[in-house]
């Protein structure tokens, strides 16, 4: 039975499963809904892993003997920067699969190992939630944001959106300007008066997934000359680049870099060259060390890393170059 590798990608959002060679070749992917840890708790979390994992052609530790020919399970999740979730989660993993090597980080983590391969930098994540962090060489953490959406994720894709609304609501009130944001939100939401949304935002029939995916929305909207959704974009764009700031200068690996490079990660960071312009300038009055180097649209890279490097410890060349031919399909260079 040839040996497997198990890379795991949890979030807000969705739930992904890579199943890999031992030499780095990818085989098949899994998908599920969502499984940030903090939310929807260490069980619930656990059974969209198992969900993916089955979509992806593999058994867990549901069944006897499940998951017998995964060497490394790595995973990247959401939710587990803070304890009890960080061990509930890892024993949840260890349950389902038993006979594994089991490595579990925080997503953030993994897209920063996923652009960075293991080299100094710093990564700023902006999708459903927002966070940075910066690893240093002996594994050492220092990071800014991720929160949460209560108290944080400034920046972020749900950010975006909930500002969108809240803006178009004060707009309704006579408490703001008006805004094209208010029509398009309501065509969004399939609602005559933008005063309806609130009901459903409350009740959560409008989740932090359906809120996120409102950026886009915002963006086109800020591009076409809309003042409102423009001042929400240079906005988010203010928070991420203080992530960055905050993280450069607390990191005492880039005490005497002149040129940090700078991972993006995330939904939002797609969303175009109009944002872009926006981060580069936030970036260059807050962050002026800052070098922005690459996008990576597939966080679950810096998984398939971390069960490499379970596995081998170093790299073998000629797995590396398989790693790095696979990333290359996911990251995107930032002109």
């Amino acid at each position: 039975m040839d040996t497997l590798l198990a890379a795991i990608d949890g979030g807000g959002s969705s739930t992904r499963v890579w199943v890999l060679s031992a030499a780095g070749e990818f085989l098949a992917e899994g998908r599920s809904g969502p499984s940030t840890v903090t939310v929807v708790g260490a069980e619930a979390a656990g059974r969209a892993v198992a969900e993916a994992a089955r979509a992806a052609g593999l058994s867990t530790g549901d069944w006897p003997g499940g998951g017998a020919n995964v060497a490394v399970v790595a995973a990247i999740m959401a939710g587990v920067e803070t304890e009890p979730e960080y061990s509930q989660f890892l024993a949840e993993l260890q349950r389902r699969f038993p006979d594994s090597a089991v490595v579990l980080r925080h997503d953030a983590t993994g897209a920063l190992l996923a652009g960075t391969m293991g080299d100094p930098g710093v990564m700023i994540l902006s999708g459903t939630g927002s966070v940075c962090v910066s690893m240093g060489p002996g594994g050492e953490l220092v990071r800014a944001g991720g929160w949460g959406h209560v108290v944080g994720d400034e920046g972020s894709g749900y950010w975006i959106g909930k500002e969108a609304m809240r803006r178009a609501i004060r707009a309704a009130d006579g408490r703001g300007p008006a805004t094209a944001l208010t029509e398009r939100l309501c065509q969004a939401a399939g609602v005559k008066h933008i005063l309806d949304v609130f009901g459903p935002v409350t009740r959560g029939d409008f989740d932090r997934p359906w809120i996120a995916r409102l950026a886009p929305l915002v963006a086109q909207t800020a591009a076409e000359g809309d003042p409102v959704a423009n001042a929400i974009m240079d906005e988010a764009a203010y928070e991420l680049a203080l992530h960055v700031a905050s993280v450069i200068r607390r990191a005492p690996w880039f005490a005497d870099v002149d040129a940090v490079p700078t991972v993006t990660a995330g939904g939002v960071f797609g969303l175009g060259a109009d944002w872009y312009h926006r981060v580069k300038q936030a970036l260059a009055r807050e962050a002026p060390r800052a070098r922005l180097t690459v996008w990576v649209k597939e966080p679950i890279l810096g998984a398939v890393y971390l069960a490499l490097k379970e596995l081998y410890g170093d790299i073998p060349g000629h797995v590396r170059q398989r790693l790095v031919e696979l990333r290359a399909r996911y990251v995107e260079p930032i002109a």
